[in-house]
């Protein structure tokens, strides 16, 4: 018997405390992946991923280039004015960058009315749920001081 067998901190005292030996095979042999595939054929799918991914990629940049107007855009990291803030959003509707473009540039008050006559509300509700909005997170010191600075009219 082995020495650990013996050993007076063990709980196997003698042959009789351990287990019978086994009849089968533990385990089994097991070929490695890919061992019964022929290397022309792994080539083949290896190129044939590499084919698909890359074509992926390259319809993203496509993709990518359309979202920013151009490789130019795309190259210096600028966006289109009408583009929205987040790469894959909508852009901006036709009628808001015409009536911003051919005004130059827009007040306030027309934007408020511009986003009313979108919403299909009336401006003065929108304006009035906006000021509410502005009475609630503005301290009441700022306002004032826009309120005097602000020609009245």
């Amino acid at each position: 018997m082995s020495e650990t067998i013996r050993s007076k901190s063990s709980a196997v005292k003698s042959p009789s405390d351990l287990p019978p030996p086994r009849d089968r095979k533990g385990i089994r042999s097991v070929s490695p992946p890919l061992s019964n595939t022929p290397l022309h054929r792994f080539n083949y799918y290896i190129v044939l991923f590499a084919t698909l991914a890359m074509a992926f990629y390259a319809w993203r940049l496509l993709q990518w280039k359309a979202e920013v107007g151009g490789w130019w855009n795309l190259a210096l990291g600028k966006r289109p004015p009408g583009a929205g803030a987040v790469v894959g959003t909508a852009t901006a509707s036709p009628t808001s960058t015409t009536s911003v473009s051919s005004k130059g540039s827009s007040s306030v008050e027309d934007r408020i009315n511009d986003l009313a006559a979108a919403l299909g509300m009336p401006s003065s509700d929108l304006a009035a749920a906006i000021a509410d909005a502005v009475r609630e997170h503005v301290p009441p010191a700022s306002l004032s001081s826009v309120a005097a600075h602000e020609p009245s009219g």
